[in-house]
């Protein structure tokens, strides 16, 4: 009784003590009694202080969130160390942007509002809530880092071409960046170009991923984002509408302003083109002068009728001999019965836009690359009036001119190994192309030949190091290794490079009598050589300045030619001074060809009055 008694009592005070722990058994409690008491308390204590742990632990992860992710209920914990909100990030990758890589803009803004200071602080103020504006729109989890990087990386790349070589980024640009190869591209990504990008692109963009950034509550989030939205945009609203009148004339007449405006105008160019390639992809040429035919001269023709039509390449009639320049660049035409026209203009200033444009009949006013996709063009005219149509290329392709025509060649050393000598080939290699041309058709044939011509930045790969006529000349595709005149040499041992390979096609030609021959070489745009601080060609048109719009045009007809044709080249040659343009190549050569059919327009061909008749 008095042990089951004592056992009850310990009972107890084991019950208060794993409910009370403030309470202990009396020292004076049996052995055999208090010990399991003991035991007991031991496990209730171990199981609480591992429960209390775990909870702990489950506590602190709840209460961890991702970036971007609402926290567990009720909880905030406290920052470890100094951290941005979102928008803390957006303003400052808006203040790198706009003082480290937006030279370019704030040259153009500080020379357009010199003498109105107010709508200079104001237009600067509207740049840079556009940039706010356009960061308003990724600033969501996952997607703002990543998006800030990717403008960062955008705005170093523009602003390199741009300092190097005065060059705008557009959606034409873009497009000669996809159309161009491998071997022509290659000669941009220089040392100085990839120490640009590294140190104020790829460094700064890095940066972002390592900035720890606020986390941001998931029911704060879906309003904090379109109220963003809403309020950069009614800020940027606001100092356009206030500042209207200052403004808009501005920037109508001086779009090169935000033409610089990096990353904005390279990713609108990007968009652009992304647009362009979903509305053309699937385009189907519709059939295009399907009534063209052989006019009775050439039908009457003895002899096969061999044309050579050159596509030129950078080729700037400013630096062309027969136009009168200082330097002699064509000492072998020179020589010759040629025709030079001396005032020649572009349809554009890239190949992208050129080629194709001077090949349709769109003309320079009317000329969209959907429009000439639309439908058949010069070379599928041609064809269909019986002619045989070749397109060899030692540039970038044909620009979707000859896609109907079958594959098109390209030159490679297997055609002319000593003209590929110098690991790209130059248009040397057209000539034995040619020749054996000469010695082997047996019917009517157009001959395309598309030539890498004076193609930079690397004007020197563009002829022999043997034949630089002029030296010093600029041996690096680094416009920053080379001086002005380096330059400037280089280019005009590439023109030399250019009178070489047509003056010998009009010896060859002219030294066989088995066919017809003609020649017919122009330039497709020309090209920048530091004026106005510019380099190479594919400016925007609206700013495009002559150097890369006028072009060197020549034309040789045979005096088989001219008695066949019933074209006299002196009648050409009485039109030389004239102005002249890329939109008379289409209908020029149906002309003198004496190709019948109703989409040639007699005012753009220059046959037309020269031919006995005016047929």
């Amino acid at each position: 009784m008095a042990r089951k008694g004592l056992g009850q009592i310990g009972g107890i005070f084991d019950q208060k003590q794993t409910h009370a722990p403030g309470i202990t058994a009396p020292a004076s409690f049996d052995e055999d009694f208090s010990a399991p008491a003991r035991d007991r308390k031991a496990g209730a204590r171990q199981r609480g202080e591992i429960d209390g742990k775990t909870r702990k632990e489950t506590d602190q992860m709840s209460s961890t969130p991702l970036p971007f992710s609402p926290p567990g209920p009720g909880r905030a914990p406290a920052p470890s160390r100094v951290q941005l909100s979102p928008w803390g990030l957006n303003l400052l990758v808006a203040a790198y942007l706009l003082l480290a890589l937006n030279g370019g803009l704030w040259s153009a803004i500080f020379r357009v509002f010199a003498k109105d200071p107010v709508a200079l602080v104001a237009f600067g103020a509207s740049v840079s809530v556009l940039l706010l504006l356009l960061m308003a729109f990724v600033t969501l989890p996952r997607l703002q880092r990543p998006a800030l990087a990717l403008m960062i990386l955008t705005a170093a790349v523009a602003e390199h071409f741009r300092a190097a070589y005065g060059v705008l980024i557009d959606r034409d640009m873009i497009q000669n960046a996809m159309l161009t190869t491998t071997t022509e591209s290659k000669h941009l990504f220089t040392l100085q170009f990839f120490r640009d990008i590294g140190l104020w692109g790829v460094l700064p963009a890095a940066l972002i991923f390592v900035l720890p950034l606020k986390p941001v509550r998931l029911r704060s989030l879906i309003w904090r984002w379109p109220l963003g939205i809403a309020l950069t945009t009614a800020l940027l609203l606001g100092l356009l509408v206030s500042n209207y009148r200052s403004f808009a004339p501005a920037v109508r007449n001086h779009r090169e302003m935000l033409a610089a405006f990096q990353p904005g105008a390279p990713l609108r160019a990007m968009a652009r083109y992304g647009v362009l390639r979903f509305a053309t992809a699937d385009i189907t040429a519709a059939p295009y002068g399907r009534d063209a035919r052989p006019g009775p001269l050439l039908q009457a023709a003895q002899k096969p009728v061999l044309f050579v039509l050159f596509v030129g390449e950078t080729a700037r009639a400013q630096n062309f001999g027969l136009n009168g320049y200082g330097r002699d660049t064509t000492p072998e035409l020179a020589k010759l019965d040629v025709v030079n026209f001396t005032d020649t203009s572009s349809c554009g200033t890239s190949t992208a836009v050129s080629v194709p444009c001077m090949f349709s009949d769109l003309g320079t006013e009317g000329y969209a690359q959907k429009r000439f996709l639309g439908r058949e063009n010069l070379v599928d005219i041609l064809a269909h009036a019986g002619l045989k149509v070749e397109w060899i290329d030692n540039n970038t392709g044909d620009q979707q001119v000859a896609k109907r025509l079958g594959p098109v060649t390209r030159v490679d050393a297997t055609l002319d190994p000593a003209a590929c000598a110098g690991g790209e080939c130059t248009d040397a290699a057209f000539l034995p192309i040619i020749k054996a041309r000469m010695e082997t058709i047996t019917e009517n044939t157009v001959l395309v030949l598309h030539m890498i011509g004076s193609h930079g930045p690397a004007y020197y790969l563009r002829y022999p190091a043997d034949q630089a006529v002029f030296k010093p000349d600029c041996r690096s595709s680094a416009f920053a290794d080379c001086k002005a005149e380096e330059i400037v040499n280089a280019y005009d041992n590439s023109i030399r490079m250019t009178d070489h390979v047509l003056a010998e096609t009009v010896r060859m030609m002219a030294a066989q009598d088995r066919v017809i021959p003609a020649m017919y070489f122009v330039s497709d745009h020309g090209e920048s050589l530091g004026e106005k601080g510019l380099y190479l060609h594919a400016a925007p048109m609206f700013m495009a300045p002559d150097e890369q719009r006028k072009v060197p045009f020549v034309i040789w007809l045979s005096q088989a030619f001219q008695d066949a044709m019933q074209v006299p080249q002196a009648c050409l040659a009485a039109q030389s001074g004239a102005a002249v343009s890329h939109d008379n190549l289409f209908h020029s050569v149906l002309g003198l060809l004496d190709i019948r059919t109703s989409v040639r327009k007699d005012a753009l061909d220059l046959s037309h009055d020269c031919r006995k008749g005016g047929a």
